[in-house]
């Protein structure tokens, strides 16, 4: 991989060495048009309580100069580099944008960077992966959001080379995660997309929460709602998939999902489906649930409390962290297998519309 080292005297400009020249959009405006619906977009939104600048202006005050390295993962948006940072040596993660030349998509994308980034700059939490600034090229066309390195890697990659872990380890892991879920909660903010290849462990086992580009910030407590489809088939609450609207009980759904892929090694629902739309269709049907691995009692109540298809009845990520699952595991009996009743493993053949 090759080098970039940004040196900021603000908080979006960058070395020339990341410049690269802008292609004319099919829309057949020029060059200089598209950096100018970018710059207007970018930095200043009519009823934008702040202007791109403001957001991604760095959160230690001090801009940090550091040097892009190897790949280290790749999603649908963005790819996500090491690097160093210049001045203290320390390494850190880059997630790296392009950002759109469709003039349609360039104000939904920025509006949608802000809030993310924004999000990130006001979460403060051992178990969430920490931010420190975003950069943007003179030409408006690629973006960097430096976050802190996780070195462990994602938690998926832990079950592809290990396999199901440990109720030790599920608890050490568990924990950490509704101490993460229970700070944003009560900062009102919905994860809306956990599952292991957003969760980051470190060296030291330390569990961090990562990737808030689903997420939702309420302006306050309560029963606020949201009816957007937002997440991944496998994890996601049956009143996400139904548009029934959803809120913080949610992620408790998906993280009784993820308590199933951490004991099993695999997502939930993928023993009957790798189809995400057929995994969509087996949520939504009334009284399905996905099964449940030969876990201890202590274990198997704590995923059937955080699997209550009635979101109202699911418990909260602080009440969760007094399940008896957390305070000792001991010699339990094993249970067998759950199996989903004969009429659940049906799957339909009629598409299910996601827009």
């Amino acid at each position: 991989m090759g080098s970039s080292c940004c040196s900021t005297k603000s908080a979006v400009e960058v070395s020339p060495n990341k410049v690269r020249t802008l292609k004319r959009s099919n829309t057949g405006n020029s060059v200089a048009d598209m950096a100018k619906m970018k710059r207007s977009q970018l930095f200043y939104s009519e009823g934008s309580e702040s202007t791109f600048a403001d957001v991604s202006s760095s959160r230690m005050g001090k801009m940090i100069k550091w040097r892009r390295g190897d790949l280290i993962g790749e999603g649908a948006y963005a790819k996500v580099y090491q690097g160093m940072n210049l001045d203290t040596g320390e390494l850190i993660a880059i997630k790296h944008l392009e950002t759109t030349e469709d003039i349609k998509k360039i104000e939904k994308e920025y509006l949608n960077l802000k809030k993310e980034i924004l999000l990130l700059k006001m979460l403060d939490h051992p178990n969430i992966v920490r931010y420190y600034q975003t950069d943007l090229s003179e030409d408006m066309d690629e973006l960097d959001i430096i976050l802190e390195y996780v070195s462990g890697g994602s938690l998926q990659k832990i079950l592809q080379k290990y396999g199901g872990l440990s109720e030790e380890i599920i608890k050490h892991y568990g924990q950490q995660l509704l101490e993460g879920l229970a700070y944003l909660h009560e900062n009102f903010v919905i994860h809306r997309d956990l599952k292991s290849a957003n969760v980051l462990i470190a060296s030291t086992g330390q569990v961090k929460l990562s990737d808030f580009g689903s997420s939702r910030q309420f302006e306050e407590l309560g029963t606020k709602v949201s009816k957007s489809l937002k997440g991944s088939p496998y994890w996601m609450a049956p009143e996400i998939v139904m548009r029934e609207g959803h809120s913080y009980s949610a992620d408790i759904w998906s993280y009784g999902c993820l308590l199933i892929e951490i004991a099993s090694g695999r997502p939930p629902w993928s023993d009957f489906t790798r189809d995400a739309k057929e995994v969509l269709r087996l949520i939504s049907l009334s009284h399905s649930l996905p099964t449940i691995p030969k876990v201890s009692q202590s274990l198997q109540d704590l995923i059937l409390k955080c699997l209550n298809r009635d979101p109202q009845l699911r418990p909260s990520a602080r009440e969760l962290l007094r399940h008896d699952f957390f305070r000792a595991i001991e010699d339990e009996t094993v249970t067998s297998t759950i199996p989903v009743k004969s009429e659940q493993r049906s799957l339909q053949k009629e598409s299910l519309i996601l827009d």
